[in-house]
């Protein structure tokens, strides 16, 4: 029976059919991922929190959205998402899974096919107080990270931003719904931005619920967004 992923059972063999994405399809090709392979839509709970990692342009921090698109070829042969990391863990990127929108994030990030990354720690829950102009608000730390400017003559994400301090907003990071949100708050390029405080702040749930996850026989998991997932066939194995 042929189903579309995101209405495919969970935990049950099935074989990839087809994927109906030119840019998908290659980038999965890139990692060794073909029309005939055998896969498993997990049912897992998953925990999307930001990461930061070491690559070309120093420390970066990534959401968790985006650290599940980034595929690493670890050093000892074995590739994961970023996202699945562990503290002190090296390799390079072997590929993403995402859009153009967000892989040109990534590169502002200095993130890019081949280049090398070492994981540092998870980043816990936090809050960044914002004052810009006359308004005051706050952001959760994922979308701190989405937003790239200039502080004191460097360039940075407002994530590791010093309190304070003017940050010069340059570019938003993140695919569509990331911009919306932070357009919601009026935050665009060439808006300046003052650092209040930073509060630890409440989990609220694992914030995964929309990505479909996905096993391949390799051992290595993939992050799809429904929309991705509703581009791929797949046949349940006989």
């Amino acid at each position: 029976m042929l189903f579309h992923l995101d209405q495919a059972p969970c935990n049950i063999p099935l074989i990839l059919s087809e994927i109906d994405d030119a840019m998908l399809s290659d980038r999965l090709a890139r990692m060794g991922i073909y029309a005939g392979d055998f896969l498993m839509r997990l049912d897992e709970e998953i925990h999307l929190g930001p990461v930061r990692i070491h690559g070309p342009r120093g420390h970066v921090v990534l959401a968790g959205g985006m650290a599940a698109k980034v595929i690493v070829h670890h050093d000892d042969g074995h590739k994961t998402p970023v996202l699945e990391m562990l503290p002190g863990e090296t390799g390079h990127v072997e590929g993403l899974v995402c859009g153009s929108s967000l892989a040109e994030g990534l590169e502002i990030l200095g993130i890019r096919e081949n280049d090398n990354l070492r994981m540092e720690h998870r980043v816990p829950p936090m809050n960044y107080h914002i004052r810009m102009g006359n308004e005051h608000f706050k952001l959760t730390e994922g979308m701190a990270t989405k937003i790239w400017g200039e502080m004191e003559g460097r360039e940075l994400q407002f994530a590791m931003a010093g309190r304070g301090k003017p940050f010069l907003v340059k570019q938003l990071i993140g695919g569509s719904r990331a911009l919306s949100m932070l357009d919601g708050f009026s935050i665009a390029p060439g808006k300046t931005l003052y650092l209040e405080a930073v509060t630890p702040a409440q989990p609220i749930g694992h914030g995964g619920r929309s990505q479909i996850v996905v096993g391949m026989k390799t051992g290595l998991r993939l992050y799809l967004r429904p929309d991705q997932a509703r581009r791929i066939r797949v046949i349940q194995k006989p």
